[in-house]
């Protein structure tokens, strides 16, 4: 009996390592594409022993070749991806890090060194770990630095100043959704009620650098009171999951609920 279900353990590794082996047609959708690349990124936990393991990189950077012009398909089928990717991690009882950075880059076209049927790659780095150089890592080093004033609203400081690609804005500092997953606001307004403070979502918005424009782009992560920028006497509302965001202007002031900030780039 025991043996038998050896065989049929191995039998069924045997299955899922084929379906994660198969290259994707040239067809595939995003979502076929974004399971795949969730698919590759389970494959890096290594085991520790003793039912122990661990995920020991902090930054991911996903590469897709983009069949069509328009890339928000692809973007919004990789929206969410980080947590994603945590969530995979707990199921798997794996020691996540603190912090994953996850970037989207949208290929077209492809590397020339890609073959015809690869559809996307997983770059893997750890903290001190340095990339290729490339003209992607030189935009990465020119990021301008992102200054966050608050104007309308209780948070831990007055003034933030970042040199991160991605900054989360939302209350308290530490908050867990529904299922448990943390999260890390950057720009953490505090669990206060005074009419503004309040409005502020736990996730409601992030500022992320886009690489290949060069540029800071407003996201809405859904949030029950909305996000606008106010730029030149005009309001610019930031659609809620929006993967495709608003770019952020130096002297932009911003709607979080009624909680207002000022937005510098320097």
């Amino acid at each position: 009996m025991t043996a038998r279900l050896s065989h049929i353990s191995r039998d069924l590794q045997s299955r899922i390592r084929k379906i994660f082996d198969t290259s994707l047609e040239p067809d595939a959708t995003p979502l076929e594409i974004c399971h795949a690349a969730l698919a590759d990124v389970e494959s890096r936990v290594h085991p520790l022993g003793r039912g122990r393991r661990v995920f020991p990189y902090t930054r991911l950077v996903v590469r897709v070749r983009q069949v069509d012009e328009d890339p928000v398909p692809i973007e919004s089928a990789f929206e969410g991806f980080g947590a994603r990717v945590l969530e995979r991690l707990a199921e798997l009882k794996c020691e996540a890090p603190a912090s994953l950075d996850v970037r989207l880059e949208c290929l077209a076209p492809a590397p020339a060194e890609w073959r015809p049927e690869r559809m996307f790659a997983v770059e893997y780095v750890r903290d001190g770990q340095a990339r290729g150089a490339s003209a992607t890592e030189e935009l990465d080093h020119d990021r301008p630095t992102l200054n966050v004033i608050v104007l309308k609203g209780a948070t831990t400081e007055e003034r933030y100043t970042f040199t991160d690609p991605v900054v989360s804005i939302g209350r308290t500092s530490d908050p867990t959704d529904a299922l448990g997953r943390p999260r890390r606001n950057r720009v953490a307004f505090l669990d206060t009620v005074d009419g503004v403070t309040e409005t502020v979502g736990r996730a409601h918005a992030l500022v992320r650098f886009d690489t290949a424009a060069h540029e800071y782009r407003l996201f809405d992560e859904g949030s029950s009171n909305g996000t606008s920028i106010m730029r030149g006497g005009a309001m610019i509302p930031v659609h809620p999951r929006d993967p495709r965001g608003v770019r952020v202007r130096s002297g932009d002031e911003v709607l979080v609920g009624r909680a207002l900030i000022r937005v510098e780039l320097g």
